[in-house]
Order: structure tokens, then C-alpha cells, then sequence
């Protein structure tokens, strides 16, 4: 079942066109790597995906429903789409635990102590139970994703965007982060992820997309993407990455 299919979508901001008849389907329980180097629209186009930017043209269709002019009702369909960002766009003046819990009340109208055990069970699931009380100033930056993934969770999405959820934290803090998105995709949870992390790409993916200039320039499976590209920009860009 295709649960996210883009058309012909294209992005301008003023006269740079950013997006370029980009064509892309993302099945139930798929995980979609997008690859590529840094200015080449794969941020824009999740962005444009979770309608924090509107699309110049083109279509996109989530479970058959063109999204891209849905006005006042983006905030149901975003109940549906989590997505976590670079920076962990965490409240600093609210727990953790409220942090996860601030949505599903809000939005789901969720009773308090419901979702408190949720929360809980999340948090215990990204192995952060034990920082339930403290605020995110007290975490390091592995710990904060963490948070933000858990409580884009809260919302019991259906499809999880990352945008370079990775490229913010040391690098000793990245492998915690994997590891729940490891887990999550394990778990058949659909997601389209934007990274750096080729190891991540190479080894969780059930395809991998590049993109430079705007467009999709290849996609495949990581094992053709990574030992036999088609492409000479593929080819260009995986040697000086790898």
C-alpha cells in the first residue's frame, strides 16, 4: 500500500527554484533513505512533505488525499506525519515528561494521567525513563533527540520524517539516536529520513534515494546505490563520502 506518493512537486523561494519535478512513493512499513549533498532540496522537500512550506507545484498524496492545499485542517493531517529536526526543538521551561505529554493533551485532548503512562512508555523505549523531571538544559544533545523522537511518537504517527536528526550532536552521541531509529524501523514504522549516516542508510533502508540540484538524480536499493551507482553524481558524491 502506497501510504506517501509525490508528484511533480516543485519549490521556489523568489526566483531559486529549490525543487525540480522531484517523483518519489513511499509504501506502509518502508524505510527511505534520502541521500545527497548539502543544498540539494532533501530538507525542503520533507519540510514541503509536513507542509511547513508550501509547495509551488505539483502534488502530494498521503493514503490517496492530495495534502497540499488543506488550509486549516494541516494541523490533523501533521497528527498523522511526526517529524524530528536537526535542533531538538524542545520547550526549555517544561519537563521532559511534559515535553511528551504537551501534544497528545493538547491536540488529542488525551486525559493527563493517560498521557503521562504513555509518555513514560516512551520515554522508557528511547531509554530516558530516569530523566522524566529535568529539563532539556540537562541533557546532552543525544538525549534531546532522543526526547524529540519520543514525543513525536506521542502523536502515534503513522509516517516519521528525520531531517538530519544526527548532524547537530557529537559524534559520540550519534549512535544512541541510530539505535532508536533502528529499533523504530524495525518495528515496521514508515519513515523517510534525510541523513548523512551512510552506515545507517547501507544498513536500514529499504531504499535509498540521491538527490542534487533540486531533483532525484537515483534511486535504488543500498546495496546497488552503494557498490554499483548508475549515476556519475552518485558515483562522484560516494567517494568523497565514503
Amino acid at each position: 500500500m502506497v501510504m506517501l506518493e509525490i508528484k511533480n512537486l516543485s519549490k521556489f523561494f523568489g526566483d531559486l527554484e529549490v525543487l525540480r519535478d522531484v517523483n518519489m512513493a513511499v509504501e506502509k512499513g518502508e524505510v527511505v533513505v534520502v541521500i545527497g549533498p548539502s543544498g540539494s532540496g532533501k530538507s525542503t522537500m520533507l519540510r514541503c512533505i509536513n507542509l511547513l512550506e508550501q509547495p509551488s507545484g505539483g502534488e502530494i498524496l498521503y493514503q490517496g488525499k492530495d495534502i497540499t492545499h488543506l488550509g486549516r485542517q494541516v494541523t490533523d493531517y501533521r497528527k498523522h506525519v511526526g517529524m524530528v529536526f536537526q535542533r531538538f526543538n524542545l520547550f526549555p521551561l517544561k519537563t521532559v515528561l511534559d515535553n511528551v505529554c504537551y501534544a497528545p493533551m493538547k491536540l488529542n485532548k488525551l486525559p493527563a494521567k493517560d498521557a503521562k503512562e504513555q509518555a513514560m512508555a516512551l520515554l522508557k523505549k528511547v531509554g530516558l525513563e530516569s530523566k522524566a523531571g529535568v529539563y532539556p538544559a540537562a541533557l546532552s544533545g543525544g538525549q534531546q533527540q532522543r526526547v524529540a523522537i519520543a514525543r513525536a511518537l506521542a502523536m502515534q504517527p503513522e509516517l516519521m520524517l528525520f531531517d538530519e536528526p544526527t548532524s547537530a550532536l557529537d559524534p559520540e552521541l550519534v549512535g544512541d539516536v541510530l539505535e532508536v531509529m533502528k529499533q523504530l524501523a524495525g518495528e515496521g514504522m514508515t519513515m523517510v529520513v534525510v541523513t548523512h549516516e551512510m552506515g545507517f542508510a547501507r544498513d536500514v533502508a529499504d531504499r535509498v534515494i540521491f538527490m542534487d540540484g533540486g531533483y532525484i538524480v537515483e534511486e535504488n536499493t543500498p546495496v546497488e546505490i552503494f557498490t554499483s551507482p548508475k549515476n556519475d553524481r552518485t558515483r562522484s558524491f560516494l567517494a568523497r563520502v565514503l
